[in-house]
This record gives structure tokens, C-alpha cells and sequence, in this order.
């Protein structure tokens, strides 16, 4: 799998240096070392039903908010892997395409798609009629509730959203938790915004915040993860996960939906979700 950081300008700053004091042509801009790269990593020829004019040739390139686990994380070995990961690698490979992730910060995400960064949306993203304006969604892969979480000695005080007030309440930016928090607590409940689930979990152990609202799969992955946190509520909300495309793009929303239908077929959406949410079905 490639990986995509955020940009750098370290190769045209050693390119202007060296042209300035040797007085040669040098060809290594950042770009050229990229194309290098994709000639000799570049997949097969890919197969019939892919859009030609993905971001980059060969590659489905994926904008992701990471890390959110367990639907994306970087693992032990400086991987991306993690649920929505998987599933997408699973579906390229029969596409003979390769998946390309852009670290992109979830408040953003929308937009960095629009503007051509990347080719769709992966990153627990739900469904909602607001979104759906800007984007086209592929069929749910995942239903979400929302969920409290709070350290494991204090799950006495949290019978329901009442015992809230007058806490501090953690959720990420522009994320369907935070509206849900907005929305059903208290006024008399503090609500302090992150940017992603690590300073969640983080604000959490530190006792900067008392419970951590956002949605149950990323809760309870952690809880099993972490043992001195726990889920003390359930929220039921009926929200459907998607991979977001841009408006208008048939060819590659048609190829996300063909290629989810075919891990349902085969198993492998079953092994997936056994891998990282059994407990939770």
C-alpha cells in the first residue's frame, strides 16, 4: 500500500540550491522522484470497469483522517491498515489497482476531495443528508450508534445523559458525536472539541475531560484495547458509515458498490468485521 504524507518542499529547496552553486540541471524534484517510484510499483493494467481518470493512474488514492482505529491506523510496521483500509485494499485488488492513503484531518476531508486530492472519502464517515449535498455516498458498509466512554473506576457516576452535568464532555470536530452532544446534553455539560480520537482518549486518561462521546465501534475498540476504560452508554442513532465519492461520479461510485456486493458474496466482509468488531455484532 502507498502511502501519501502531507507535502514537503525538501527536494525543489535541494534542486534550487544545487543549480545555484554548481550551475547544473539537476532533476530531482519530489515529483520526479514519485514517478520513478510509481513506474516500478505501478500494478497491472487495471480491469475493466474502473474510471480513467482516477487521481493517479493505477491507483485508487484515498483520503483518510488517521489515526481513527479501528477503521484506520498506522500498525507496527508503519502500515496503514485498519477496517475501511482493508476493505478498500480487498476491493482495488480485484480492480488490479493499488490504494494510495492521504493523511487528511476529518474537518477537511470533504473539501480536499472536491479540490482533486484525492479520489474518494474513507474514514468512518457517516451518512447524512448535509453530506450528501456535497457528495455522493455507496451503499452503508457499517451501522454506528454513539457511545460514552470513561475510565473504568469511575463507571458508577454514569447511569445516563443526565449525570453529565457539569462534566466535560470530549468530542472530535465536525463529527456526528459532536452534533449528537450538541444537541442531547445538557447546557450545564462543558463540550471540548478535538481535532481527533488520539486527543479524545488522551484528554480522557490525562482526567482533563470526565467521558468521551463519539461513535460506539471506535469507543469500544478502545475499551477492549485499553483495560481501564470502559462504555457505560449505549446511544442508539441509526447512523450508516459510506465511502464518500465526488457528485457526479457514476463510473467510480459504481465500482465501490460492484466491489462491496462482491466482499459480502465471498466472506471476506465477514472476516473483516470479525477481525475488528466480533464482539460488537
Amino acid at each position: 500500500m502507498v502511502k501519501m504524507r502531507k507535502p514537503f518542499r525538501v527536494g525543489l529547496f535541494f534542486c534550487l540550491f544545487s543549480l545555484f552553486f554548481a550551475g547544473l540541471i539537476v532533476s530531482c524534484s519530489s515529483d520526479d522522484d514519485d514517478a520513478d517510484e510509481d513506474a516500478s510499483a505501478a500494478p497491472a493494467v487495471p480491469s475493466a470497469g474502473v474510471p480513467d481518470h482516477l487521481v493517479r493512474k493505477g491507483y485508487l488514492t484515498v483520503c483518510s483522517d488517521i489515526p481513527y482505529p479501528p477503521f484506520e491506523y498506522e500498525d507496527e510496521d508503519g502500515e496503514y491498515s485498519g477496517f475501511d483500509i482493508d476493505l478498500l485494499r480487498a476491493l482495488a485488488h480485484e480492480k488490479n489497482l493499488e490504494v494510495a492513503i492521504v493523511d487528511t484531518e476529518f474537518e477537511g476531508i470533504l473539501l480536499n476531495m472536491a479540490v482533486g486530492t484525492c479520489d474518494m472519502v474513507a474514514s468512518a464517515l457517516t451518512i447524512t443528508e448535509e453530506r450528501a449535498k456535497q457528495v455522493d455516498f455507496t451503499q452503508s458498509y457499517l451501522q454506528a450508534d454513539q457511545s460514552l466512554l470513561v475510565m473504568a473506576d469511575r463507571v458508577d457516576e454514569f447511569g445516563d445523559l443526565a449525570d453529565l452535568e457539569g462534566k466535560v464532555v470530549a468530542v472530535q470536530g465536525g463529527t456526528t458525536g459532536e452534533m449528537y452532544a450538541r444537541k442531547e446534553l445538557s447546557k450545564r455539560t462543558q463540550i471540548k472539541s478535538y481535532p481527533g480520537a488520539g486527543e479524545l482518549f488522551a484528554a480522557l486518561e490525562s482526567g482533563v475531560v470526565d467521558a468521551v462521546l463519539q461513535d460506539l465501534p471506535v469507543n469500544a475498540y478502545r475499551a477492549v484495547q485499553s483495560s481501564n476504560m470502559r462504555v457505560v452508554l449505549f446511544l442508539p442513532t441509526g447512523e450508516l458509515y459510506g465511502f464518500a465519492v465526488k457528485k457526479g461520479e457514476k463510473a467510480l461510485l459504481q465500482m465501490l458498490n460492484d466491489g462491496l456486493d462482491e466482499l459480502h458474496a465471498n466472506g471476506m466482509y465477514d472476516d473483516f468485521y470479525r477481525k475488528y468488531f466480533g464482539r460488537l455484532r
